[in-house]
């Protein structure tokens, strides 16, 4: 159990510092959002698909997996 001096720095050391920043560009979130989706993960109902994420992040898990084995193989014929 945590006492409360602990408690209150990680609250101090947790919060973000505030920003006055007149910047943000004027819009929806939906219209931000939208553009920092890539076309190819956009499904055609504005959401994401997330099917082709799963099967993107598999096709590079599994290209990594090949390059390490490779690499592992190349290792091995030096020796």
């Amino acid at each position: 159990m945590m006492n409360s001096t602990k408690v209150q720095n990680l609250q101090h050391h947790g919060s973000l510092p505030r920003c006055d920043n007149d910047t943000v560009p004027e819009g929806s979130a939906d219209n931000l959002l939208k553009g920092s989706i890539p076309s190819r993960y956009r499904d055609g109902r504005g959401g994401v698909d997330l099917e082709r994420v799963r099967l993107d992040q598999q096709e590079a898990r599994r290209q990594v997996i090949q390059a390490m084995v490779r690499r592992i193989e190349k290792l091995w014929r030096l020796r």
